[in-house]
């Protein structure tokens, strides 16, 4: 049986690519909203919160009944902060302010939207099942590896994998990448190896279409055209 499991959303002010982007509206909704709704209706997350450094955001998120207990410093809130760095920080803020030390924790970046309350739990049902240190979601490649190139510094092109190695490829179909959606992780192990992977993780697959990350303006109108389409 699953214990105690915090839901956290990490949703930093400093977007770069596409500002604002967590608040930024889809379907007239604040993007980061869709993620909310899929914590909060999960059977498993007992507490659930936001993770950022910006007010706007936390708002936001508090409108649409998420907790921003308290706002991340700006010094995890830089460009080359580190997720890690950042779950450690809430952990600790959590056990200083409460006392309280969730088993386990399951990060779900807001740009995700067409992850929902069904792929949290069947990700954390799978962390149980297999006494699992994590689990991570992931999807299959839509391209083939063996066609990747490499341009060099005088401008031309070359495979970047080998011939032999790119054979392999074109046989091997167990070839996944992470999604960003889910990061379900139990808390002692994230606080003493310092990361989402060991030998004891497993993927939770999901489709190429609800693995849309949204980062770009045209991730927001595949992620828009996509919904549509759901609707319909």
């Amino acid at each position: 049986m699953l214990n105690t499991v915090l839901g956290i959303t990490l949703a930093r002010g400093g977007s770069k690519r596409l500002p604002h982007k967590n608040i930024k509206k889809l379907h007239s909704i604040p993007l980061i909203e869709y993620t909310i709704k899929a914590a909060k209706l999960s059977k498993h997350i007992n507490r659930y919160m936001i993770s950022t450094d910006d007010q706007e955001i936390a708002q936001v998120a508090i409108a649409a009944g998420a907790d921003v207990p308290f706002l991340r410093p700006s010094h995890l809130a830089e460009d080359h902060s580190t997720t890690i760095d950042v779950c450690l920080h809430v952990l600790n803020e959590y056990q200083i302010r409460e006392g309280y030390d969730p088993d386990i924790i399951v990060l779900l970046q807001p740009t995700s939207p067409l992850r929902t309350e069904k792929h949290i739990d069947e990700a954390l049902n799978l962390l149980e099942q297999k006494n699992a240190d994590s689990v991570i979601s992931v999807c299959p490649i839509e391209y083939s590896l063996h066609s990747i190139m490499n341009m060099k510094q005088e401008g031309t092109i070359t495979p970047y994998f080998p011939n032999s190695i790119s054979k392999q490829f074109e046989t091997n179909i167990n070839v996944f990448r992470p999604n960003g959606a889910i990061y379900a992780v139990k808390t002692n192990y994230l606080k003493t190896k310092k990361s989402f992977y060991s030998e004891k993780t497993y993927p939770y697959i999901m489709s190429p279409s609800q693995s849309i990350d949204i980062d770009t303006e045209l991730d927001f109108q595949i992620a828009s055209f996509l919904m549509g389409k759901e609707n319909n």
